[in-house]
């Protein structure tokens, strides 16, 4: 019996030390599966934090490169308004310079046509006067030879008819001169 119970004995521990091994395997997988499980979280979650950090940075980047577009194509429309601002401002220029221009021209113009004008006035006048003045001389010419061909006629027939030739010759020289007073506007 003492063999039994050495037996039974050793049994109990080899059971227990089995039952041990077991319980050491199960342990032994149930933390492997436990380690592998929080592997696999940590991995999980390693992930899911690298993903919101480069979320997080493609925000930052997407917010960056927004920003740097808006100030891009802002400044490509300021360039583009500053061109057409200095193509209205160089049309203008070229408007106003051209309205100038043709303002001068019309000045000129008008002042060339007045200027015109009166030296034709005064060319008018001058050949009215230097016609004026050689009618006159013409007058006076006419008149002296007048007066001078009456005098010589009196002195050839006078001799003769001396008292009614002196009266025609008065009658003559009194109505020539009123004549031409009148032409030469009254300087007989």
């Amino acid at each position: 019996m003492k063999q039994f119970q050495q037996v039974k004995q050793a049994a109990i521990i080899i059971q227990r030390h089995w039952v041990a091994t077991l319980k050491a395997r199960q342990q032994q997988k149930q933390f492997l599966l436990t380690r592998r499980a929080a592997i696999t979280i940590q991995r999980h979650w390693t992930a899911t934090l690298s993903t919101r950090q480069q979320l997080k940075q493609y925000h930052n980047s997407r917010g960056a490169a927004i920003t740097i577009q808006r100030y891009w194509v802002a400044t490509l429309k300021a360039r583009q308004q500053q061109r057409q601002f200095q193509q209205i401002k160089q049309a203008a220029i070229t408007i106003q310079t051209h309205w100038v221009a043709t303002l001068r021209t019309r000045q000129q113009q008008k002042h060339f046509l007045l200027a015109r004008r009166a030296a034709i006035i005064i060319q008018r006048h001058w050949v009215a006067t230097l016609k004026a003045r050689e009618q006159k001389k013409q007058c006076q010419q006419t008149r002296d030879a007048v007066i001078t061909i009456q005098r010589y006629w009196v002195a050839t027939l006078g001799r003769n008819t001396e008292s009614q030739t002196t009266a025609e010759t008065v009658s003559t020289n009194q109505g020539s001169r009123h004549h031409y007073s009148k032409i030469l506007g009254g300087n007989a």
